[in-house]
């Protein structure tokens, strides 16, 4: 099976490490946190918090913003961590206001 481009962050450390050390960009419905890695792949993160609402609400916003990065996977930089946590108010958004803003993220990496 071939080697998927982007992994996922799994480990709290991790994503520990991104958002404590990283850059930050807040956006319209999420907030990333970019850090260099040294494996020369994109791997990514999504964190959602309880106080956005119970779990199956949460699902389908991991879910959207999930479908966001696949589709736009092609334009965020190789070789670094990201972070994206959602912000309060992302479930009154809309699918295309979530693309637009990893839109953004993947357009601030080729700058």
């Amino acid at each position: 099976m071939p080697e998927s481009p982007m992994e996922s962050l799994k480990k709290s450390r991790d994503f520990r490490r991104v958002i404590e050390r990283g850059n930050r960009e807040t956006m319209q419905t999420i907030t990333t946190y970019r850090l260099p890695n040294q494996t020369g792949q994109t791997r990514t993160g999504i964190s959602v918090t309880r106080k956005t609402g119970g779990s199956v609400k949460r699902n389908l916003i991991k879910r959207r913003i999930r479908e966001a990065i696949r589709k736009n996977a092609a334009g965020l930089p190789a070789g670094e961590d990201i972070v994206f946590v959602a912000r309060r108010g992302i479930d009154r958004a809309s699918y295309g206001e979530i693309e637009r803003d990893i839109r953004k993220t993947a357009a601030e990496s080729r700058d």
